[in-house]
């Protein structure tokens, strides 16, 4: 006699739907580390004027000083550009879905907007004026003290607080240098913590705040820039933050939902920091 079995009946059988799950995204930090300057109403864009220097001069007593410096200035423009995304939500996938499908739209294009307006910030890295570092060089702290020296040590210094934006990959080469037991002569209280912590997404480091960010892109050669900076070397600015829409098409029998920012992501001062160019290539031991 033949048995019947559970693959026999497939299409009598309904498949349990679990919660839905979302790709997970880095956490996006130019909008929040960069000068964030925001258009005013009937404004198209944004300029920035700046003082030169004048030379002061040795004086001698009784003598006329009559040597007369004169003030210029000079100055940038930035203006802003729109980006956005949609999805279309059907009337039959709604009533199929067992998701709320407008939160998951929200969600998904929410990360889409966002991940764009940091990788938009952090790809302007490596137009500063000077880098350190090079294709296939492992970063290490040295690295970085060579780089926060510079940017103090130049004939119009960088103004304070610095901070510091990096690959994962090049920080894990830090965390190796001061974590790793007998690594050079650290205190092994230092060394335990390191282990410990490992990273957060933001340390201090020879005076600066360390921030990791994964949307960091990796060229072919498996190279990235990171930077020390001050965050008026870039300006965020802003049209408009990013606003959502939804919007009924009745011939498409569907629901548009997206997402639109109005936005520039723009370098102010190239002499404001030091790119640093190392490899991040991804680890195995």
């Amino acid at each position: 006699m033949p048995n019947t079995t559970a693959t026999d009946l497939t299409n009598g059988q309904i498949a349990m739907v679990g919660q839905a799950r979302y790709t997970f995204e880095h956490k996006t930090l130019c909008t929040n580390i960069f000068k964030k300057v925001t258009l005013g109403p009937g404004e198209k864009s944004h300029y920035i004027p700046k003082f030169g220097r004048i030379t002061a001069n040795d004086l001698t007593d009784g003598i006329d000083m009559n040597e007369a410096q004169q003030l210029a200035i000079t100055g940038s423009t930035h203006t802003t550009d729109e980006a956005g995304c949609k999805v279309i939500i059907t009337k039959k996938l709604r009533a199929q879905l067992k998701e709320d499908g407008y939160k998951a739209a929200g969600i998904v294009i929410g990360n889409a907007i966002r991940k764009k307006m940091d990788e938009d910030g952090l790809g302007l890295f490596s137009g500063l004026d000077t880098s350190v570092g090079g294709a296939g060089t492992t970063f290490s702290y040295d690295y970085l003290r060579a780089a926060v020296s510079q940017c103090y040590a130049q004939s119009e210094p960088v103004p304070l607080p610095l901070c510091t934006v990096l690959h994962p990959n090049h920080y894990d080469a830090v965390v190796n240098d001061i974590g790793s037991p007998g690594a050079n002569n650290f205190p092994q209280d230092m060394q335990k913590e390191y282990m410990k912590m490992y990273f957060r997404g933001r340390d201090k480091l020879w005076g600066t705040d360390i921030y990791v960010d994964g949307n960091i892109s990796v060229d072919a050669s498996d190279d990235a820039y990171g930077a020390v900076f001050h965050p008026s070397a870039f300006i965020y600015l802003v049209g408009w933050e990013p606003e959502t829409w939804v919007e009924y098409d009745g011939s498409l029998r569907g629901w548009e939902i997206g997402i639109v920012s109005d936005y520039g992501m723009v370098e102010e001062d190239g002499t404001y920091g030091r790119s640093l160019y190392f490899d991040a290539s991804t680890l195995t031991s």
